[in-house]
């Protein structure tokens, strides 16, 4: 173990850090993570219309067998609730690449000390003169929503960071317009935007153009064919989703924040599965992905990353260590809310050989069994809206897929597995000779 230890130090390390520490990459996830307020928003909309509100949810279904309820209250939340957060949807979830391509845009212009703002309204311009106007559908004017919702994730993505980039290099160049030093500081750094905005915009218009006329496709369609789709099938693979949690937790047990380093690619492949899946059900359809990006905490890490909600189950049952005992108690709060660094820092599981094992393995043996009983055999109900990461284990998987039964059931028994396969090293972790006193 110790010769691993020293391999995965000596090698992995420096990768995963010039990771985390890459701009482009770094841009992405602060930006995606900018985002949450909203997208949490928009999927609490959703999940209290179709499971709580719709006279065809699960609990309206219930309501509705009064006729009181039928006759009185559904009416009710018909006419207000209903469109309400129907219509927080559209403008949360639904036109997510908007805030999205702003958000990164910002973050990356700021990482290099520019102007961020400027940077974030000139990549949602940009991106608007790569949408095309749909002339024979509406007269001019009307556009597709299809260039706003999870179809256009990565183009709104590569059109923050190449906007940004271009927008950031003209400022450095110095080509900007340089008011007189009485001007107020706002107007000047206004004009001073004018030229790489004008840079910028120009390029990304001359592209648009070009790309209808010669490829004879919009650009954000393209890449949705060329990148987006291809991506998301291979991440629909749970090879795929085990081979970035492996390594999530890999950096975690050396004490680097593993979610961090692989966000940017779980959003990247799995961001667009769960808001396509939302937008089928606003629709009335059924979701069609099965591991999205909220996969993770519902059936895989419960009580956080190593799922070690488990763990703490396991000691409370098993283990003879005093400290063992103190400090699962203390983390018993922050872990039913998804927060586990007290565990990985305070028992710890950082540099300790004798949880390497489960802390490694357990979320992907997880992943494995939640992909089996959703994609082989269909016993558990598909994510249909994202939910709070902080939402307790198993309560998740109720709301995330809208009140399946079944999926509730499943993280049940993805976390029973948990307490399981934790407990033999709690029990051999008993006869370690630490020089602390035990608990009967």
């Amino acid at each position: 173990m110790d010769g691993i230890s020293r391999w995965l130090e000596k090698h992995m390390l420096p990768i995963a850090n010039k990771i985390g520490s890459q701009r482009h990459l770094s841009a992405v996830k602060n930006g995606f993570i900018a985002t949450m307020p909203i997208a949490l928003v928009g999927a609490l909309s959703v999940m209290f219309n179709q499971v709580f509100l719709q006279s065809w949810s699960l609990v309206g279904e219930l309501l509705n067998r009064m006729s009181f309820y039928a006759n009185i209250i559904q009416p009710f939340w018909e006419r207000t609730l209903i469109p309400i957060f129907g219509q927080l949807w559209w403008a949360t979830i639904a036109m997510a690449v908007l805030f999205s391509t702003f958000t990164i845009a910002y973050n990356f212009a700021k990482e290099q000390d520019e102007d961020g703002l400027a940077a974030g309204v000139v990549a949602i311009s940009a991106y608007l003169t790569l949408v095309p106007q749909a002339t024979e559908a509406g007269g001019w004017g009307t556009i597709s929503w299809t260039f706003f919702n999870s179809s256009a994730v990565f183009a709104g993505l590569i059109t923050a960071l190449v906007s940004a980039e271009l927008f950031c290099f003209v400022k450095r160049k110095g080509w900007v317009i340089k008011m007189p030093a009485e001007v107020p500081p706002a107007v000047s750094k206004a004009f001073s935007a004018v030229i790489p905005a004008a840079f910028v915009l120009f390029i990304f218009t001359a592209i648009s153009i070009i790309w209808l006329n010669v490829i004879e496709m919009p650009l954000p369609e393209w890449i949705n064919h060329m990148l987006q789709q291809p991506l998301v099938r291979l991440g629909q693979s749970p090879l795929t989703l085990i081979f970035l949690m492996i390594i999530q937790q890999i950096l975690w047990f050396f004490g680097i924040h593993g979610m961090m380093v692989i966000e940017p690619a779980l959003t990247l492949m799995y961001g667009p599965t769960l808001a396509e899946n939302t937008e089928l059900v606003m629709q009335g359809l059924e979701p069609i992905h099965v591991i999205t990006r909220n996969f993770l905490d519902v059936y895989a890490m419960h009580g956080g990353s190593g799922a070690t909600l488990g763990l703490i189950v396991a000691i409370f049952f098993f283990s003879k260590r005093a400290q063992y005992r103190m400090l699962a108690k203390m983390a018993v709060p922050p872990g039913v809310f998804q927060i586990n660094e007290p565990v990985i820092y305070g028992l710890p599981i950082v540099l300790n050989p004798m949880m390497a094992i489960p802390f490694i393995f357990i979320p992907a043996i997880n992943i494995l069994i939640a992909w089996f009983f959703t994609a082989v055999i269909p016993f558990a109900g598909l994510i249909e809206v994202g939910v709070p990461w902080t939402t307790p284990p198993i309560i998740s998987a109720f709301l995330a897929t809208n009140g399946s039964i079944t999926a509730t059931i499943l993280a049940a028994a993805t976390f029973a597995l948990s307490v399981i396969l934790y407990a033999p090293f709690v029990i051999a972790a008993n006869k370690e000779d630490t020089g602390e006193t035990s608990e009967a």
